[in-house]
């Protein structure tokens, strides 16, 4: 279907929900972002969801991006969804009929959010928690029913220092966040205080309510503000900007006193009882075969585990006594006591170690950053964590559901349904692929030997600061050492991207999981949060760990002292910024975080080119280019550091409408490309410094796409578009695959043929702006650098390492696009702009520089002309002496 037409009223999503671990699942909450074509649907409120039997589900909807038409084009859809055990159920997400629009059939509120006394009070209408506007416990109290499960104190957070020290937290605001008849969040931020002495760390909570729901989710995040020192551009552990603590821990205080604990440490595993007062369940390590990797190393390059797994522990605590171990732990700690019970447990405990669930004299306690670990915890400047934290409350007549929350129902789209509303570009469902051979290959990351689940364990990418990253195997392939060499891939070539798209177009819940593991992990680890270093730092995503070399104390920055030598070091740079996975993560699931990061890489675009916002800047504010440089300083033609900046601007634009973005983005493509260009002089045949031009021109045809979406047929569509042209016509007759010229490469490695698949996409984009013919021989020319990509990538035996697999996960589909797509080319080529001629960027220090050598140029003229008429006044008063 065109994206500009308005499908038919009945026209809408078929949402899927499955449960995979044989319990039936009653109004369990699912959430899943859910696009919608131009011109179909205006409001959230239109929106409706229905079950298999067309009966209302209940739900609420908020919209996430819009046409411009302000129509919906992305809405977050939160539903309570009844499922029998091991059934896939099948929900219609719809517009309203005009029926649905009068009568909301089946639908109450179950949520009732109100201020007390200093306190928000959420009633789910199965219980009442309270939030405190001055405390953060995090919660205050809890009742249900007439029972209060909580003492007094109800919970508090506290925050342990190397030097024993003790800070509490304190809170500088509270809000409702977000708020409906499914699902409401109360957002507390603040920091941390002992006796009047702020603490560097801040933190940032929050806590998710269900409608009919006893269960309570937390989200809290800890963060180092401050700059990292960084001397010499390196980033290693134990630098002067980190911040090092002993523990971070929850405590939930019941009124009542315990009458006997429960726990597993396995979802589907048997239910243990323990009457001790102290009782506590210690995850050190993965657990897994390489549990003890040189991954897990202090700043000191120590190892901070030691031991494989878990243990359980109970006693009092100076004669703890270990009663159970394991290798890896997914465990529920509940206490009993005359009231009711209170269960609780992080999302991913064993893959975020260490963690620690605890009971200490009847108070339930969760590590989050556990004391168990001798080792302590550093944060990096600038960085940051988040844990899920999973609160169960509940009287004696009903079971906890965290073992349902521990392993949700997995939800997913039609992607037909994707396919037809045309909000993702170059989007097609896997089903239609007419060649299996990209999307069999791209099949390797989720399933088989070489899948990224595998990969992990090979150097252990688990643990709180690792989980979610790749293991950038491509690097370590020289590496011959005893131990398998740490290397760390950062979202290059935006991985999360590549598995939100495969996810859509497969339905697979593993691209999912994969997605979402990858998109917090860079949220939180990759990305420099902080804004006291230089402007062209601040905000900024780090590369990826060294080529080739072992990440050692860097954790996951770019450059370690352990690898370094003369003129060695940096920092964060354009050419490694990407959004568009993170853009598309908060598409499908609402993460706020996710959002905000795309608008902080964007503007992180902005601050590095600003002149003002340097030394540089007293003299010289304009642009200084290193938003756009690629390579060197010296070359701002088309090239990944400008391409990827101009990427990061599109995706803001789409999250937040505010044009500053788009101007930029032109700026940037006017500074960098030109219809006109003498490619020739760039030397694009030689790939080893230019081959990313096909990074730029990805970028702009998606600006391309913007520009059509918008109805923009300027003067800045057709320099875009006509540059876009011109350089195609250049790669009709220039370029050959990579494997066709790997002489002229220094290091040959498989990704060179796979970068070929960014040809083929080139191509495509271009022959939608091209004239018939053009078109036809644009479109057999992608066809065959796609088919050539494919063949040449499996003739090497490492064809099936992490960074190629990134490659064709991102952009192998494109091809299945257009040979399926119907003609929709763009033939509104003729237009009166006259474009000049090309124009040669100078950046900040380059102009300095030419400043400086005028006005010294000058400076002497001046001096010797001064010291001239002096020489001259000098003579002539010795004259009558002569």
């Amino acid at each position: 279907m065109n994206p500009g037409t308005v499908p038919s009223q009945e026209f809408g999503a078929r949402l899927f929900v499955e449960d995979s671990l044989g319990r039936t699942r009653e109004n369990e909450p699912v959430r899943m972002g859910v696009p919608f074509p131009r011109g179909l649907v205006f409001d959230a409120r239109e929106i409706t969801v229905l079950d298999q039997h067309t009966r209302a589900v209940p739900h609420q909807c908020r919209v996430l991006a819009s046409w411009p038409d302000r129509s919906v084009k992305w809405v977050l859809v939160d539903a309570l969804v009844c499922v029998e055990a091991n059934e896939r159920a099948v929900l219609s997400v719809r517009r309203k009929t005009p029926i649905e629009n009068t009568v909301q059939g089946g639908i109450t509120s179950g949520l009732n959010i109100s201020e007390e006394a200093g306190r928000l009070v959420v009633n789910t209408g199965a219980g009442q928690f309270s939030v405190g506007r001055d405390f953060f416990g995090p919660l205050q109290s809890v009742r249900l029913g007439s029972n209060a499960l909580l003492a007094t104190v109800g919970s508090e957070t506290r925050l342990h220092m190397t030097d024993g020290t003790e800070y509490a937290p304190f809170v500088d605001s509270v809000r409702l966040e977000e708020s409906g008849p499914v699902r409401a969040s109360i957002l507390v931020e603040g920091g941390f205080a002992h006796r009047g002495r702020r603490n560097p760390l801040l933190f940032k909570s929050r806590l998710v309510f269900f409608a009919g729901s006893t269960c309570v989710t937390m989200e809290f995040q800890i963060r180092n503000p401050r700059a990292a020192h960084h001397p010499g551009g390196l980033w290693d552990l134990g630098d002067g900007g980190s911040c090092s603590f002993a523990d971070l821990s929850i405590r939930l205080y019941p009124r009542d006193p315990a009458r006997e604990v429960e726990w597993y440490t396995e979802v589907s595993g048997p239910a243990q009882h323990f009457g001790h007062p102290h009782v506590c369940l210690y995850q050190d390590s993965s657990g897994g075969a390489n549990w003890d990797s040189p991954n897990h190393v202090d700043f000191a390059n120590k190892l901070t585990v030691s031991l494989p797994g878990y243990q359980i522990k109970a006693g009092p605590p100076d004669n703890w006594k270990v009663i159970g171990e394991g290798r890896r732990a997914t465990p529920c700690l509940r206490v009993l006591t005359e009231a009711g019970w209170i269960a609780t447990t992080t999302k991913d405990f064993w893959q975020n170690f260490p963690k620690a669930l605890r009971l200490e004299d009847g108070t339930l306690s969760i590590g989050l950053f556990p004391s168990e670990c001798a080792a302590g915890f550093e944060l990096q400047g600038g960085e940051q964590k988040r844990h899920i934290v999973l609160f169960d409350f509940g009287l004696h007549d009903r079971e906890p559901v965290i073992p349902l929350m521990q392993q949700p129902l997995a939800v997913s789209l039609d992607p037909l349904w994707i396919e037809q509303c045309g909000a993702i570009s170059c989007f097609s469902a896997a089903e239609r692929d007419g060649d299996r051979s990209c999307s069999k290959y791209v099949d390797s990351i989720i399933e088989g030997p070489n899948s990224f689940f595998r990969k992990r364990e090979v150097v252990d990418e688990y643990g709180w600061r690792n989980f979610g990253d790749l293991y950038a195997d491509h690097e370590a392939i020289r590496h011959s050492g005893p131990k398998p060499m740490v290397s760390h891939y950062n979202n290059q070539y935006d991985f999360i991207y590549g598995a939100a798209v495969q996810f859509l177009r497969t339905g697979d819940s593993r691209w999912q999981r994969l997605m979402e593991d990858a998109a917090r992990h860079t949220i939180d680890i990759d990305i420099y949060r902080t804004d006291e270093d230089r402007a062209a730092y601040n905000g900024g995503l780090f590369w990826h760990t060294d080529h080739y070399k072992d990440a050692a104390t860097s954790s996951h920055r770019s450059y370690s002292r352990t690898n370094g030598g003369r003129g060695y070091g940096g920092g964060p740079s354009n050419e490694n910024n990407y959004t568009s996975g993170l853009l598309h993560y908060h598409y499908l699931t609402g993460d706020p975080e996710a959002a905000d990061a795309v608008l902080e890489l964007a503007n992180w675009v902005f601050a590095m080119d600003d002149g003002s916002l340097n030394l540089f800047g007293l003299i010289d504010p304009g642009p200084t280019g290193l938003a756009s440089k690629t390579v060197s300083r010296d070359y701002h033609g088309p090239g990944r550091g400008g391409g990827n900046s101009i990427n990061a601007l599109l995706d803001a634009y789409r999250l937040c409408n505010d044009r500053r973005f788009v101007v930029k983005a032109e700026e940037l493509i006017q500074r960098c490309i030109h219809p006109a260009d003498n490619i020739q002089a760039l030397r694009l045949d030689e790939p080893e410094y230019r081959w990313s031009y096909l990074v730029f021109l990805q970028a702009l045809g998606k600006y391309l796409e913007l520009k059509l979406e918008l109805g923009e047929a300027d003067y800045c569509y057709h320099y875009a578009r006509t540059s876009l042209l011109h350089y195609a016509g250049w790669m009709l007759d220039n370029e050959v695959p990579y494997k066709d010229v790997l002489h002229k490469v220094e290091i040959p490695t498989e990704t060179w043929p796979a970068q070929d698949i960014r040809k083929c996409h080139v191509l495509y984009l271009a022959s939608k702006y091209a004239d018939p013919t053009m078109r036809a021989i644009l479109k057999r020319r992608a066809a065959y650098f796609f088919e050539r990509c494919i063949r040449d990538l499996l003739s090497f035996d490492t064809a099936y390492l992490t960074r190629p697999q990134v490659i064709l996960c991102v952009y192998g589909h494109v091809h299945s696009f257009f040979q399926r797509e119907a003609d929709s080319s763009v033939t509104d080529s003729i237009h009166g702009y006259e474009f000049g001629e090309p124009r040669v960027f100078h950046p900040q220090r380059d102009r300095l520089k030419s400043e400086l050598k005028r006005k010294w140029r000058v400076a002497s003229t001046e001096v010797g002309r001064m010291l001239r008429a002096e020489w001259l006044r000098v003579w002539n008063w010795i004259g009558p002496m002569r």
